[in-house]
């Protein structure tokens, strides 16, 4: 299991949790469907489990890395959406 950067044209960041790059290009496929564009437009990039992400910004950030935020989860399947980027 690894985690993947895909976003399309910039936009629509997602980081989905999967086995594979074709995996999680495939779910961000189906997530995205109604709003799809040219596939050539859609970056995979797989990242670090212990790359940190900003959740809250009330105030002041709060920090928390992709791991803990999936084990978080009330749900396990894989593939699936970890967080939503910017």
């Amino acid at each position: 299991m690894k985690y993947y950067k895909v976003s399309n044209s910039g936009f629509e960041n997602k980081v989905i949790v999967a086995y594979s790059g074709y995996e999680a290009l495939g779910f961000y496929l189906m997530e995205i469907n109604d709003q799809l564009g040219f596939v050539d437009d859609i970056d995979v990039e797989e990242v670090d489990p212990d790359e940190r992400v900003e959740i809250s910004d009330t105030g002041y950030p709060v920090y928390k890395t992709l791991k803990e935020i999936y084990q978080e989860n009330d749900f396990w399947e894989i593939p699936n959406v970890v967080v939503e980027v910017e």
